[in-house]
């Protein structure tokens, strides 16, 4: 299983066994190698029921074990101890999505203002660990965040 180079490089970012809720998990390919290449325990959100249903045609196709949930964001799902990835979406999205109480560890990709979505972070009482540009046919800005 390939992926392209800006998944490759936050799924490095994610250790083996790690419990992983991917949000807006489109396709998700990012999921399903976490789960087949680092033994971790993923659900793939999506606000889209097609979106989900293709991913679920994947993990199929790869023979993986992740779990599937049509929600919009963070809504109605049990965030402890679980790292949350935000993946290609704006940081207007991504901000909407995050402005709850957490204190999960974030691996974030927005394509959007990443000045605002870093100030952000910061006034949510998190700390940047890691910024890192990816060229995959464009520039991507990914973006570990710690409490």
């Amino acid at each position: 299983m390939k992926l392209s180079k800006r998944l490759k490089s936050i799924a490095d970012l994610i250790l083996d066994g790690s419990d992983v809720i991917d949000v807006g998990a489109d396709h998700g390919l990012l999921s399903i190698y976490l789960n087949k290449y680092k033994n971790c325990s993923c659900l793939a959100t999506d606000i889209s029921h097609k979106s989900l249903e293709r991913a679920k045609i994947n993990s199929i196709k790869y023979n993986s074990s992740i779990s599937f949930m049509v929600t919009d964001g963070l809504n109605g799902i049990n965030l402890s101890n679980q790292v949350i990835v935000i993946a290609g979406m704006g940081t207007k999205t991504i901000k909407k999505i995050l402005d709850i109480e957490l204190d999960n560890d974030l691996i974030i990709m927005s394509h959007t203002n990443i000045n605002e979505l870093k100030e952000f972070l910061v006034s949510k009482g998190y700390n940047i660990v890691l910024e890192k540009e990816v060229f995959d046919k464009q520039y991507y800005t990914i973006i570990e965040a710690k409490k």
